[in-house]
């Protein structure tokens, strides 16, 4: 059954490229799918379309071939002429959603976005940032969580998505340089509470990725240990939680995202933040 007050809707993002988002932002919807049994969608609003390449795999080929409608077509609000329709044709929502992909399951959709996604923001005028929160509103009321990809940059798709999302996931990898993109990112949720009064949004954590250390429990060497502190102080200072479960290095993430569950090692201890994850977001499993 759907929540009562519609989707949870969270945004993964940091001004920092390279920490893990899509890897991170792919396998939570994938957890929420198949482990909780809920109904998810995930929505790729970043210009490299990784997560719609990881959820897809070789039908985003297909998909491309086919010049089928993407996150491209909601911003213009229309579907343009193809080499099957001669006229522009009024856009259905339904024909943008990729549903049952090979990673996510029945229970999970994609929106799907295509590398000319900036090309086309840079050519409008006054691309409503809007545009995505009204079709949530307006067509996934029936969904449990909505997981949203961002692009590492501070640009109308940052807009797009807090204009979308209550929760800002925030990955980090434990590294020279880590804490970066925090104060912009602060910055950036700041400037947007205060243009958007109405709207409550509130950064439900930081995660911290190991994937750059080969370690072993919480060692990691000298480097990774002042960066861990580093982190701890912005998070403090900017009120960010921290979540206890780190994700790990392993060599199973890549192959997790090609599909391949097997062997996959300590990348199976993802699972322990992504219970902490909804668990902290009162999101439990159907019939709990």
């Amino acid at each position: 059954m759907p929540r009562a007050s519609g989707p949870v809707c969270i945004s993964v993002i940091n001004m920092k490229g390279g920490v893990g988002k899509t890897t991170i932002a792919a396998l939570l919807a994938r957890y929420a799918s198949r482990t909780l049994g809920l109904n998810v969608l995930a929505v790729d609003l970043d210009p490299q379309a990784n997560l719609s390449q990881a959820f897809m795999r070789d039908g985003y080929k297909r998909f491309l071939r086919d010049q089928a409608p993407s996150i491209v077509e909601i911003f213009s609000g229309h579907q343009p002429p193809t080499s099957k329709s001669a006229a522009p044709s009024t856009l259905d929502i339904s024909d943008i959603v990729v549903s049952n992909t090979p990673l996510g399951g029945p229970r999970l959709r994609v929106i799907p976005s295509r590398f000319d996604f900036a090309d086309n923001l840079m050519s409008s005028i006054g691309a409503n940032p809007r545009v995505l929160a009204n079709v949530i509103a307006n067509n996934f009321q029936d969904m449990d969580i909505v997981i949203i990809d961002c692009a590492p940059t501070e640009s109308i798709f940052t807009r797009v998505a807090y204009h979308a999302s209550r929760y800002v996931l925030v990955p980090v990898r434990p590294e020279f340089f880590a804490t970066i993109g925090f104060p912009l990112l602060n910055d950036s949720l700041d400037a947007f509470r205060s243009s958007n009064r109405g709207h409550v949004i509130d950064v439900a954590g930081i995660v911290i990725n190991n994937s750059s250390y080969h370690y072993s429990g919480n060692r990691g060497g000298p480097e990774r240990e002042r960066s861990i502190g580093e982190i701890g102080k912005q998070a403090k200072e900017n009120g960010w939680f921290i979540f206890e479960n780190q994700i790990p290095f392993s060599r199973g993430f890549p192959k997790m995202m090609r599909g391949d569950f097997k062997h996959t090692g300590d990348a199976d201890l993802f699972s322990h933040f992504a219970s902490e994850f909804f668990q902290g977001l009162e999101i439990q499993k159907e019939g709990d």
